[in-house]
Formats: C-alpha cells, sequence, structure tokens
C-alpha cells in the first residue's frame, strides 16, 4: 500500500489544531459551567434580597405597633387618671381562670368603679378607649394568683371577653409590674401573641391592679395580600410557616404541617440560608429566615428548571457560536503565519529533547546512587506523614517484616504494629512532634504473624513545608532474649534459696518443736499439784502444736508441696478450693488438655502468677467471681484469667514509675518464661488477662 506523502508543514498543523481545538472546547465548557454558576449565584442573592424586603417590612410593623401601643397607654392612663376611680364595698368571692393552664380557683375581689359605673359589670370605659385608638383596653386587679382581667375587650376563642381570666404571678408581666414598672413588649394575651404595654396602678404605695392596651402581633391576612403580589421570578412564590411547621402563608398548602420532614428539621437548626430540595419530581431552591419577633420563618422559593431553563439554552447556543468561530480564526491564523515558524521550532525542539534525555539520564544516576545508599543500612527505616501512612521504606524493613516495598507503602504505621504497642503510637508520635527527636521500643509482627521486639529513633524532618517522620528501627530480639535468661536465672535462684529455707524450717524447727513437746511431757513425774500440772502440760501441748503447723505452713507456701508432688493443675485447685472456703471469693478453675506435669520452673512460676493475680483481685477488685481457665493446644500453654471486679487500665499502670508493683512483678515472671500477655480492652467489663507460653 503506497504511503501518503503528507507535506510537513500539514503535518505539524494538525496536532497543533488538534490541541488548540481541545483547548477552544475546554474554555468554551468552563465558560459555560462558571456562567452557571454565576446565575444561580445571582438567583439565589435575589432570593436572599426578597426574604430581607419581608422581613424589613415585618420589621416596620413590629415597629409601629410597639410605638403605637406606647402611645396608646399615655392616652388611657391619662384617661384613667383623670377619672373618678373608687374602690367601694366588700370583697367578691369570684373564680378566675389562669390564661395559660386553664385552671380555675376562687378569689376574692374588690369592687371597682369608675366614674360611677361598676368595672365588673360594665365595659364603657375600655370600649371608649378602643374606640379612640382601635387597640384592646384591659383593666387588671391585683388578686392572691396574679392580675384578673375585670373590664376588657380581649376575646377569647368563643369570641367572649376574657373576664376573670389572670396573668399569672411568674410570668415576666406579672414580675415586672409587681416591681412597679411599666412593661413594653411581647406578651400571650389569653390565647395570642400581642405586642403590649402594662402599667401598673398604684395607691398608697402598693400595686393594686395594672392598665393594659394592645394589638395582635401579625395580621397575616394583610401578610397574604402583600406576599401574594409578590413577582419573585417566573416561579417564585413567598411562604410563611411557624415553629411547628404549620404552612401559614402557601400558594398551594396553606395550612398544612411539615414539621416532621427533613427539609424542616434542616431550616429550623440553621435559622437562615439557602437550601435545594426536590418536590414531586420538580428541583427546587429556597431562601429562607427566621424573624425572632414573632418566631416565624420567611422563605421564597423558585422551580430551578424554570428559572434557568431559557437562560442555559441561550448560553450554550452563544457559546457554541462563539467557540466556533474563535477556532476557526485561531487555526487560519496558526496554518498561514505560524506553520513555517513551528517547523523551525520543532528542529530547535528536537535538540533540546536530546539535551533534557540527557539531564533525565544523570538524574536517574543519581537517584540510582541514593535509593543504592538507603537500601544498604542494616537497619529498618520508615518514613511516614503525619497521618501514619508510610511513603517510604528500605529494603531492610521489607525483609525485616516479609512484606514488598508495594504493599508496605499502602499501609499505616499502625498495621504492623503488635496489638500490645498499638495503643502507644499517639503518645509517642506526639513526643517525636513535640522533642523533634525520641527514642521509645515497640513491638513488631511480621506478615507471618511472628512478633519481634524493635528499638526506635525518630526525628521530624520537612520537604515542600509538610512534616514528614524519619525512623530508623533496630531488632532488640537478641537483647530482649539476654534481659529475659537474666531474669529467669534471678527467678530460679530465688526459688532455690526459698526451698532451702522451707527445707531448714521443715527439718530443723520442726523436730526440735516435737522434742520439746517430749521434754514438756516429763513435767508429769514433777512434783506438784496435780490440777495445775495437767494445766501446765496442755497449755505447752497447744503451744508446740501450734508452732508446729506454723512452721509446715510456712514451708508450703515457700515452697508447695503439693506442687513438687501432684503438679499445677492440683496445686492451683487446692488454693482456689482454700479461697472459696472464706465466702469472700468465688473461683472457677478449668482446665483443658493438661494430662501431664510441665517444666518445674515453668509450673513455679505459673503458679506464683496465679496466686499474685488472685490476691490483687481479692484486694483491689471488689468482685464476687473468678474465672481461670488453663489450657493446651498443640505447643502452646494458655492461661485465661477474668474476674467482674472494677477494672483498672492496665496497659497505664504498666507504663507508669508509680505503684503497680504486683502486676510488674507479674509481667517480668511472665517475661522470664518468654511468655506472651494481653489485656482485656475494656476495663468497665472488670480484669482481664491472657497469657501463652510456648512449650
Amino acid at each position: 500500500m503506497k504511503k501518503l506523502n503528507i507535506p510537513l508543514r500539514l503535518r505539524l498543523f494538525i496536532p497543533v489544531g488538534g490541541f488548540v481545538t481541545a483547548i477552544i472546547l475546554i474554555l468554551t465548557v468552563y465558560f459555560v459551567n462558571k456562567s452557571i454558576k454565576e446565575f444561580n449565584t445571582q438567583l439565589e442573592n435575589n432570593l436572599h434580597l426578597e426574604v430581607k424586603t419581608i422581613l424589613n417590612m415585618l420589621e416596620r410593623e413590629y415597629a409601629l405597633k410597639s410605638d403605637q401601643v406606647k402611645s396608646d397607654l399615655k392616652v388611657a392612663s391619662s384617661f384613667f387618671k383623670s377619672s373618678d376611680f373608687k374602690i367601694t364595698g366588700d370583697s367578691v368571692k369570684t373564680e378566675i381562670t389562669n390564661q395559660i393552664s386553664k385552671t380555675k380557683h376562687f378569689c376574692y375581689l374588690k369592687n371597682w368603679k369608675i366614674n360611677g359605673e361598676d368595672l365588673f359589670t360594665d365595659n364603657k370605659f375600655v370600649d371608649s378607649l378602643q374606640a379612640m385608638f382601635g387597640g384592646t383596653v384591659t383593666v387588671f386587679q391585683k388578686a392572691d394568683s396574679g392580675f384578673v382581667r375585670i373590664s376588657t375587650n380581649v376575646m377569647n376563642e368563643n369570641n367572649q371577653r376574657a373576664l376573670r381570666t389572670y396573668i399569672p404571678e411568674d410570668s415576666e408581666v406579672s414580675r415586672q409590674l409587681l416591681s412597679g414598672n411599666t412593661y413594653y413588649g411581647r406578651a400571650f394575651v389569653v390565647d395570642e401573641w400581642y405586642i403590649t404595654a402594662y402599667e401598673p396602678i398604684i395607691k398608697n404605695n402598693e400595686v393594686i391592679g395594672a392598665l393594659y392596651v394592645g394589638s395582635k402581633e401579625k395580621d397575616l391576612e394583610n401578610l397574604k395580600t402583600f406576599l401574594y403580589k409578590l413577582k419573585i421570578g417566573k416561579s417564585g412564590y413567598p411562604l410563611v410557616f411557624d415553629q411547628s411547621g404549620v404552612l401559614l402563608i402557601h400558594p398551594e398548602r396553606e395550612g398544612q404541617n411539615w414539621g416532621d420532614s427533613t427539609l424542616f428539621k434542616q431550616i429550623k437548626e440553621s435559622k437562615q440560608g439557602i437550601i435545594k430540595y426536590s418536590f414531586n419530581g420538580q428541583r427546587k431552591i429556597m431562601a429562607f429566615d427566621y424573624f425572632k419577633q414573632y418566631e416565624l420563618y420567611v422563605g421564597t422559593a423558585v422551580l430551578y428548571d424554570t428559572e434557568t431553563e431559557e437562560f442555559r439554552s441561550d448560553l450554550i447556543k452563544g457559546a457554541v457560536i462563539i467557540g466556533f468561530a474563535a477556532l476557526l480564526l485561531i487555526l487560519a491564523f496558526i496554518y498561514i503565519f505560524n506553520s513555517e515558524r513551528i517547523s523551525r521550532s520543532f528542529n530547535e525542539l528536537q535538540k533540546s529533547r536530546k539535551e533534557i534525555d540527557t539531564i533525565s539520564v544523570a538524574l536517574e544516576e543519581s537517584e540510582e546512587r541514593f535509593r543504592k545508599l538507603f537500601d544498604s543500612t542494616g537497619d529498618d527505616i520508615f518514613v511516614t506523614d503525619i497521618n501514619e501512612n508510610i511513603v517510604e521504606v528500605n529494603t531492610a524493613a521489607c525483609e525485616s517484616l516479609n512484606y514488598t516495598r508495594e504493599e508496605l507503602l499502602k499501609m499505616k504505621i499502625s498495621e504492623i504494629k503488635s496489638d500490645k504497642y498499638k495503643s502507644q503510637i499517639t503518645e509517642n508520635r506526639k513526643n517525636i512532634f513535640e522533642k523533634g527527636i525520641y527514642f521509645f521500643e515497640s513491638e513488631h509482627i511480621k506478615k507471618s504473624g511472628e512478633l519481634f521486639q524493635v528499638e526506635f529513633t525518630s526525628r521530624v524532618f520537612k520537604i515542600n513545608g509538610e512534616d514528614f517522620i524519619l525512623s530508623v528501627v533496630r531488632d532488640i530480639s537478641s537483647r530482649v532474649e539476654f534481659e529475659r535468661q537474666i531474669l529467669s536465672a534471678v527467678i530460679k535462684g530465688e526459688e532455690r534459696e526459698r526451698q532451702r529455707f522451707a527445707r531448714e524450717m521443715h527439718d530443723g524447727l520442726g523436730p526440735l518443736l516435737s522434742a520439746l513437746k517430749l521434754y514438756v511431757n516429763e513435767l508429769k513425774s514433777i512434783s506438784m499439784p496435780e490440777e495445775e500440772r495437767k494445766m501446765l502440760i496442755a497449755q505447752s501441748n497447744e503451744l508446740i502444736d501450734e508452732a508446729v503447723n506454723t512452721t509446715r505452713t510456712i514451708s508450703n507456701n515457700l515452697m508447695p508441696t503439693i506442687l513438687q508432688s501432684y503438679g499445677l493443675n492440683k496445686a492451683v485447685q487446692t488454693f482456689c478450693d482454700k479461697v472459696n472456703k472464706t465466702n469472700q471469693l468465688i473461683i472457677n478453675f478449668n482446665t483443658r488438655n493438661i494430662e501431664d506435669k510441665f517444666d518445674n520452673n515453668l509450673e513455679l512460676i505459673l503458679f506464683r502468677v496465679i496466686s499474685e493475680l488472685i490476691n490483687n483481685t481479692i484486694k483491689h477488685a471488689k468482685a464476687k467471681s473468678v474465672n481461670i481457665l488453663l489450657e493446651k493446644e498443640h505447643n502452646v500453654l494458655s492461661l485465661s484469667y477474668s474476674d467482674d471486679g472494677i477494672g483498672f487500665a492496665a496497659e497505664k499502670i504498666i507504663m507508669s514509675d508509680i505503684g503497680g508493683t504486683g502486676l510488674k512483678n507479674i509481667i517480668s515472671r511472665i517475661k522470664s518464661i518468654n511468655g506472651k500477655y494481653y489485656f482485656g480492652k475494656n476495663p468497665d467489663d472488670g480484669f482481664n488477662i491472657k497469657i501463652e507460653i510456648i512449650i
């Protein structure tokens, strides 16, 4: 097949043209997306402005009503003070109703008259004031439980005058009036919220009642008339809902309660902002805000697709036309004026590429030398970031853990730690960052599950302003084993000394006391009163028997005879039976696959560990029961110990320099026989420990 002979100029133009086309396409998409985002932002801002407009209207209404009630109170107070007010006759027993709880009780009210008319039966005074300035008016008389309405034109839910209802003494209005102060502000009046003013009626320096004027705080009908005339975009509408989620104003769902909806819960939580949601398959945007004075939420919502559809269509068409025209112009310019220049530049670029290749080879060689140096160290090296991710390791670390480099770079440093040391990672890293360099011991786990002790030397360094930790890790298993051998030798020496002491006590002191007992029995032949001789002999025998028994007890505690004769299983069971007889603690001791005796040193150390654990439980745990399981599976002997006491953070006590001697001795004994131990995770479940020994 004949190869096409395409001119160099055209061959250079094709990739350049493709690149320019891609750039124009990307810029066009970017411009369209940015314009849509700006349009959305503008749409949200417009919704916020509409909400602000409604809030401003409510604030003006609230301010006007507040000013109005202050003016009305001055007029009402002036008329009341200029009227002929008298308190006549005896007190009358009257049933009154708490306006909040609706509870009723009887009290005694005095007969008040104004301008000769009885305020209990005549409402001319309050009605004349209402006719004058339009608000509601009430005259209160102070009673035993609060301020009682004796003349009012405030109506109850049955559209009757709310006479003989009272404001309880614990309300803010009552507290202000009883202090002799005038109250201005929002108040609950019978069944609704009003903008109010209350002035105390004082006679002989005593508050005997109050004069009230007020107006309902919100006129929903007027608000609806205004809001439904408000034009918000093409599809927008206003809405108002109260704190319980009832829609007070809505073009379609007025009166519905959406208090249980997720949308309302989000609005109530944030109080104000923008929220996007779907309803009946339509995407909507709502701006909302909270009007604290009336405890109302005000919102404006639009259908997103309706508002943006025309804009997006025009935007995309315009962007495509402009982009296509720009592309043609740029491609023509490149082909006509720059192809020859590009051809020359291409030749120069080939020369530069050869130079870059030479530099790249030099960099690769330098990197290779650094990698060889990094990998030639005998210690393990780890580099971790602030999130504990392993970002670099050397060959020694991979070989120690039996992982590949790729596997380790996907792990966190905590994943190669044993369970025993994972809880210390956070504290160790904190010390590294605070001190700059820090030394500590830990335990790593190989891919095969094998554990080995390590020593860390860690320091902080920066790369491009970001903190990293460089850790040089050394295997100290041999050193730990050496320390274990030393400790084991010390413990064996102690136990041999105790055995010697036990033999001396048993073979020396025991026979001596027995001989003394025989000697005392010879007192029978000495001439003395018979009764006195018998008493002396009995007392001596008792003391000698006690000394012999004490000697045997000491001997058995230092080196339990039953442990030597019958083994660990029998010795532990006997010890538990003794404790159970005290009724202080119930110990359940069980074994599994324990048939033969073990090494004398192993049995002795395990017996001491179990004894110390039980003693710790008795002294500190306030426990009722203990469960002990001794079992052997294959070549692993394990001891599980748990109590139902108060529990404690065992790891913290071991790491502490203060206290915990008994627990630390237990751990030392376990380590001396190359054992492993694991504490329970939750101290609230009591104390738990599991010990494993390879035999």
